[in-house]
């Protein structure tokens, strides 16, 4: 299936193909639609709804379901592999005889991909920007904005020096920031920043859930919800990226677990000093980290709004923020009573946004905080 082809960007890349059309690959699909005005985008994906979908909005123009006979790549400038590693495995010979400029991935571990696919036009990549939501209907044209995009260039890559200033091109044209580095040093820095959090997010949720004995769910409606909210991630996705980044992550694990002996052992000894010293290093390093981009983990603020029991107000609200451009990821009604009122808990990208919302939303007469 395809549509005509009406336009072309303002660099070398004019035709990209996309292999899995997911939360990534649909969001990297709506962003070179959209921001880079790139003029053909075929997708390929077992999902045939997802891809009915997207060349129904017109992001795509073209679709395969036959991974093994992805015909519609071919004299693609780009092709981007938006699939587990199992799946590339399976595509590395096929793509290796198809006419393509470069092909790249968007993994979050670089060096078992860099292993397995030897090509020289394939370079690694890794736009470090996600979130726990999944799939073709979550994918958002903007989620790349402020973002890293990671590139790593074998040493036998043999892609052409103006066609990889193209790709950087692309890279910045949807927002996001193009960085070298080698697969080893990006391995080693994600497993520290998004897989090891992974872990121990879940670690938190499963260890909640043994020892729940009922009230404790509700007790943990709030800030343990949000420290936890990437447990939520696709299971089997995430079960493939830690077993792949075992190499780097277990040592990161490892030097984690220590730190957790050593809070045990000074909470042990009452050691009150050693542990003021514990979490004001932590609120250090932490309170000096770099604001306004994107990193590996999705960012996301809540804003809660105290609401009066009386018609239209929901819709107000979401006009009011609409009308501002602040889009609303999700929404909690909390402890809505008939003629109490009650709590709205907006769910925004991030902290900018919820302080703009903030101020709009007490202007016009609402309490939040």
């Amino acid at each position: 299936m395809s549509c005509d082809i009406h336009a072309v960007p303002n660099n070398g890349i004019s035709r990209i193909g996309i292999v899995g059309l997911g939360l990534i690959g649909g969001s990297l699909a709506k962003a070179f639609r959209h921001k880079a005005g790139i003029a053909y985008i075929s997708a390929v994906d077992k999902d045939r709804e997802a891809l009915e979908t997207a060349l129904k909005e017109g992001i795509i123009d073209e679709f395969d379901t036959d991974i093994l006979n992805p015909v519609c790549l071919d004299r693609c400038d780009l092709v981007l592999l938006c699939t587990p590693l199992s799946v590339m495995k399976d595509m590395a010979p096929v793509l290796e005889k198809r006419e393509i400029g470069v092909i790249s991935d968007v993994g979050s571990v670089k060096e078992p991909v860099m292993d397995l696919i030897k090509l020289n036009n394939f370079i690694g990549g890794h736009p470090m920007a996600g979130s726990e939501r999944q799939g073709y209907a979550c994918a958002n044209g903007t989620l790349f904005e402020n973002a890293m995009y990671v590139l790593c260039v074998p040493d036998h890559c043999d892609v052409p020096a103006s066609l990889l200033r193209d790709f950087e091109m692309l890279i910045r044209q949807i927002g996001a920031v193009p960085v070298h580095m080698t697969a080893k040093d990006h391995d080693q820095r994600v497993a520290a920043i998004s897989h090891l959090p992974h872990v121990a997010a879940s670690a938190l949720s499963l260890l909640a859930a043994r020892l729940d004995d009922g009230p404790l769910s509700n007790l943990a409606a709030g800030g343990f919800r949000d420290i936890t909210r990437i447990a939520s991630s696709d299971p089997s996705l995430w079960a493939d990226i830690t077993s792949s980044s075992a190499k780097r992550l277990i040592p990161i694990l490892e030097k984690y677990a220590e730190i957790i002996s050593e809070v045990c052992k000074d909470l042990k000894n009452r050691d009150e000093k050693a542990i003021e010293s514990f979490f004001s290093q932590a609120a250090h390093y932490r309170n000096h980290l770099p604001v306004g981009g994107r990193g590996a983990l999705d960012a996301t603020t809540s804003l809660t709004v105290y609401l009066e029991d009386r018609p239209g107000e929901l819709g107000a609200i979401t006009t009011l923020l609409g009308k501002e451009n602040i889009n609303i990821r999700n929404i909690n009604i909390k402890n809505f009573r008939t003629y109490e009122g009650g709590q709205l808990q907006l769910i925004l990208g991030d902290s900018a946004q919820a302080v703009r919302a903030c101020s709009l939303l007490k202007e016009a007469g609402y309490e939040c905080d």
